[in-house]
């Protein structure tokens, strides 16, 4: 229960026009409550509304928002309301996510800032929503484990060795076994794997194999096979250009970890890296070259990350939640999709789950491969996997 006490809040609804000036920051004090609310709240917004907020928090600490009443219109990509929130802080809201329809939603802002909008369309049928705001202490956990390797065919690549990719996991299609798609292990509960992998699928034909390295052995003693419990797709997936192609798989049953069976780490210490120029690492059993066979046992690859700017030479609609890497004779190929884009911190040696393998035009052609960038979704995986997960 909040005191009635507390004061300051991000007040919105204090005048009835569609076309008010609303437009507020604040400085978040330790130990206060904010309200970020639509206009005429807990009454139903107006057409035509476009308001940002703008908070900081105090250093150590993040921006924490907890959205416990979204009620907007539901339609296609929210084309028609949304409510937009950037956990960088960003003032233009470009990178932020954006929700509709009915629904509650937690943030954790990456760094001291963190931005909202709420923009509706002229012919809105009228929502409300209510979020309360608050500072949470940074905080690390220093037990957990996550990205490590322990070392006793893709395009150009070579195997992979045994426990080099303790986070590596496949998506089994059926009663055949065949590993149909690549994923990454989060958490001993959820993999992380694209979103054309699994969009429309029954799950009950679906399945994921952990600790697998070779699957001409059969019942390797490393390996572990589960059903699959849920799916959980972007909602704002497009398979046009493969924008948000992302999905939450989750496991009926719980993972041991082993030294061939552990987590990547997911990249919140990278959040505002776009990895241009670095060198990744894409493993799978996909194909070894276009239309041929797919590799018995898992290879692996280096690739570098190139820019927006030349990407966009092969790929004019490329949308900024997309990263790209081109390395000249190798690539990702059929059934690598869903795998990891994996980036190793040169200062701790761990493990980062960059990006999802998501399409390219041929196998190792003169085109780049597209992935997801992991990066522009954090905040959706941590809300729809919840799990402790490292912050490294």
């Amino acid at each position: 229960m909040y005191l009635a006490a507390i004061v300051s809040a991000l007040l919105i609804g204090y005048a009835a026009a569609q076309n008010i000036n609303c437009d507020f920051t604040t400085n978040v004090a330790l130990g206060t409550t904010y309200y970020v609310y639509s206009p005429n709240y807990p009454q139903l917004y107006e057409p035509g509304v476009r308001c940002r907020w703008q908070a900081q928090c105090p250093a150590g600490y993040n921006c924490r928002l907890d959205c416990t009443d979204i009620d907007l219109p539901l339609t296609s990509s929210c084309s028609m309301d949304r409510l937009l929130i950037s956990k960088t802080g960003d003032p233009q809201l470009t990178n932020a996510e954006f929700y509709c329809g009915r629904r509650t939603v937690s943030v954790v802002s990456s760094g001291q800032r963190i931005s909202v909008g709420l923009v509706t369309s002229s012919s809105s049928t009228k929502g409300k929503f209510m979020c309360e705001l608050r500072a949470q202490p940074i905080t690390t956990q220093p037990t957990c484990s996550c990205g490590y390797r322990r070392l006793d065919r893709i395009v150009g690549g070579s195997e992979a060795r045994p426990k080099e990719f303790p986070m590596m996991a496949g998506i089994v299609y059926g009663d055949i076994g065949a590993i149909k798609c690549g994923a990454v292990i989060i958490d001993k509960k959820y993999v992380l794997t694209a979103a054309h992998c699994v969009i429309n699928e029954d799950i009950s034909n679906l399945g994921v194999l952990v600790g697998e390295l070779d699957i001409r052995t059969g019942s390797d003693s490393e390996t572990q096979g589960f059903r699959v419990a849920s799916v959980i797709t972007h909602p704002q997936y497009t398979a046009s250009n493969y924008d948000y192609d992302i999905a939450i798989v989750k496991i009926d049953g719980v993972m041991k970890y082993t030294d061939y069976v552990a987590p990547v780490c997911l990249p919140f210490k990278f959040n505002n890296n776009d990895f241009n120029g670095a060198k990744v690492t894409i493993a799978g059993w996909g194909t070894i070259f276009a239309g041929g066979q797919t590799s018995d046992v898992l290879r692996k690859v280096d690739l570098d990350v190139i820019s927006q700017a030349t990407c966009r030479q092969s790929f004019s609609n490329l949308s900024p939640r997309q990263m790209c890497t081109y390395t000249a004779g190798k690539d990702a190929c059929q059934d690598d999709s869903g795998g990891p884009v994996l980036f190793t911190d040169p200062q701790s040696g761990m493990i980062f789950n960059a990006g999802i393998i998501s399409y390219g035009r041929f196998c190792a052609s003169r085109d780049p491969g597209v992935s997801t960038r992991v990066t522009s979704f954090l905040n959706w995986i941590v809300t729809n996997a919840p799990a402790d997960y490292c912050v490294k």
